[in-house]
């Protein structure tokens, strides 16, 4: 081929395909990015094999030792919220209009029957070790005992706190029932 064979090709657009094969790849494919596909792997590979992990535990430990061991990972996760914890401390309800503000849909308290109800606003799971389909429901008392720790913290006295309605146990959103012992 000529120069003068290639230009004219290039005139009538045959060079311009390389061109329009790109900018109609997906912008995933254009801003692929190593160090972040390597992080997402890690990430879902962690997932799984927690849910593995959590999945072992039922050849190894009764349901109630079980339990008790996910509760016991909440309350250690709560920990992580001290500083929340510490600013909210007996303000409960400047607590609850914080998180409306941030992370629950909708917040019921009944000061009087010594009751709160929250309604989580996420669509998924919000536990980053937890891959939704893959980690075993009874992972859900881990969120029973950060429940208990932040709301027994906060209160000044013991709380109870159960699941009314959980995504990894087949409902649509997480629904928490407080309950002041």
């Amino acid at each position: 081929m000529t120069r003068s064979d290639f230009l004219n090709c290039c005139t009538l657009g045959m060079c311009s395909c390389v061109a329009v094969t790109s900018l109609t790849e997906p912008a995933a494919a254009q801003t692929a990015n190593p160090a972040f596909d390597e992080l997402k792997w890690k990430v879902d590979a962690a997932q799984k094999r927690f849910a593995k992990l959590v999945g072992l535990l039922d050849q190894h430990l009764d349901a109630a030792a079980k339990k008790k061991l996910f509760e016991s990972l909440g309350r250690e996760c709560s920990q992580d919220y001290k500083d929340l914890v510490a600013k909210y401390r007996n303000d409960i309800k400047g607590f609850l209009g914080h998180i409306q503000s941030q992370w629950v849909e909708r917040v019921d308290y009944d000061e009087k029957a010594g009751t709160i109800r929250i309604v989580d606003k996420s669509p998924t799971c919000t536990c980053p070790l937890v891959k939704q389909g893959v980690t075993p429901p009874d992972f859900c008392n881990c969120t029973l005992g950060w429940q208990k720790a932040t709301y027994s913290a906060i209160l000044g006295r013991p709380v109870e706190a159960e699941l009314e309605e959980s995504i990894l146990r087949g409902g649509t959103r997480c629904v928490f029932r407080i309950r002041v012992a």
